[in-house]
This record gives C-alpha cells, sequence and structure tokens, in this order.
C-alpha cells in the first residue's frame, strides 16, 4: 500500500505468501478501496468550492475511520510477528486451527485497542491528514 509515494506494507513474495499473507492482501486492498474512496470524495468536496459543515464532518469521521483501521493492521501485524517468535509446540496446539483461532483474535484485539486510543498512530495520522496547511 502507498500514501504519497511512501510505502506503507510490503508486497508479498514468494517467502511469505501463506493463507495469512493472502488474509493480509485482501484486508490491504479493501481498505485501499476504502481510502481512494475517502479520497475521491474529499476531491469532490474540494472542487465545489466550500465545504459545508456536515461534509467537514463527514470528511472528518472518514479521516477518524480509515486511521483507526490503519492502526489496526499496523498493530495485527506487529501481533502476528511477534508471534512468529514464539516456538510452536504440539502441547499448547500447533496446529492450523489455533492459527486461525490466533488470527482472528488477533484482528478482533486489535481492532478494540484502535479504536480505544491504542499506541496514538490513528490521532497522529488523523491530524496529520486533518491540519490546515496555509
Amino acid at each position: 500500500m502507498q500514501i504519497n509515494g511512501t510505502t506503507l506494507m510490503p508486497s508479498m513474495n514468494s517467502t511469505n505468501s501463506s493463507a495469512t499473507g493472502s488474509h493480509m492482501i485482501n484486508k490491504e486492498s479493501r481498505f485501499q478501496a476504502e481510502l481512494d474512496a475517502a479520497h475521491e470524495r474529499l476531491d469532490k468536496s474540494a472542487k465545489s468550492g466550500v465545504m459545508t459543515e456536515e461534509q467537514i464532518a463527514q470528511r472528518n469521521k472518514d479521516i477518524k475511520d480509515a486511521s483507526i483501521q490503519m492502526e489496526a493492521l499496523m498493530l495485527k501485524m506487529l501481533y502476528n510477528d511477534m508471534w512468529k517468535t514464539v516456538p510452536k509446540d504440539k502441547l499448547f496446539g500447533d496446529d492450523n486451527a489455533m492459527d486461525i483461532y490466533r488470527d482472528m483474535y488477533h484482528e478482533e484485539l486489535t481492532k478494540k485497542m484502535a479504536m480505544d486510543g491504542g499506541i496514538g498512530l490513528a490521532d497522529f495520522i488523523y491530524n496529520q491528514l486533518t491540519s490546515q496547511k496555509g
């Protein structure tokens, strides 16, 4: 994924093309589509001249939602990478079902974390995207 020419997520290659990798690609493309739609709405508003209070509020809500989703995605990547360092053992569930459960758990956990303030990345992104530059 790229924003203003900066790569935010690595592309998939042959060494990380697992089911989890394809799931991340799907989430990335869905996030990118939502980001593009929000950007398109912002362009329409800017072209029409002055934005109404309602349009500004909707734009800020869309930016806040996208910021929270981005933070949740980054936190999930962090959690998944941390779990890769834990040795697998059959005693503690070294099977596909446990991997799927853990992935779903991390997704919900990181969504909740990001919505509740997380590590501040969503707020930082939101402030950067909504700051008025003269």
